[in-house]
């Protein structure tokens, strides 16, 4: 999961650190070098979102934000509509328990749910649940591409526990897809509306 978001060139991962992203957030600092991406400690989900709304407005591109469960998105959802509103593209990774067998008693339970990226759907542009890494692999390049095309906005990308603590077996491979973004639409250069053949009314007869 690391190796694919350091595919993207995602320079900083903004969070409030949670319990449901552990796996992932111990792979960072540990696997990771903690370097591109490197993991900022945030005290509030919303100034987490805020800040890679500020930096997408001034770099172009998504910083990630990583957020804990049912309460982590509530707290960033305010944040996530004003880069809807404004057009910014947000990377949001969401830490989610989604098999019950799997989670743990008390806190677990109590933000973890079936639908997690349900709340945000009206104001997100894209989400998904990955339920192996390829599906991550798959699913992480294509919310960078969606949250990348005009016009821009946010995506959620909910990484569940367990595939993120998940050992991967000795004959598992997965690939990272190449990142590939759309170009967006315009008109053709060469046209010219003082051209003739683009007003002049046809020779009536």
């Amino acid at each position: 999961m690391v190796d694919v978001l350091k595919s993207l060139s995602i320079p900083y991962i903004c969070s409030n650190p949670g319990s449901s992203f552990r796996g992932l957030q111990e792979s960072i600092v540990n696997y990771g070098g903690n370097e591109m991406p490197e993991f900022l400690t945030c005290c509030h989900e919303e100034s987490s979102v805020a800040m890679a709304h500020g930096y997408a407005k001034i770099e172009g591109k998504p910083l990630a934000v990583l957020a804990h469960g049912t309460v982590g998105l509530q707290h960033a959802s305010m944040a996530m509509y004003n880069a809807y509103c404004d057009r910014v593209p947000v990377y949001i990774v969401l830490g989610n328990t989604l098999d019950a067998t799997m989670r743990y008693p008390g806190v677990e339970w109590a933000h973890s749910v079936q639908d997690a990226a349900a709340m945000v759907r009206d104001f997100t542009k894209w989400d998904d649940t990955p339920i192996s890494l390829q599906h991550f692999a798959e699913s992480a390049v294509r919310a960078y591409k969606i949250a990348m095309t005009p016009p821009a906005g946010p995506v959620v990308l909910v990484a569940d526990t367990e595939l993120q603590e998940r050992p991967i077996a000795d004959h598992e491979h997965s690939r990272v897809p190449r990142l590939a973004l759309a170009t967006p639409p315009q008109g053709d250069s060469g046209a010219s509306w003082r051209s003739p053949a683009c007003w002049s009314p046809r020779p009536i007869r």
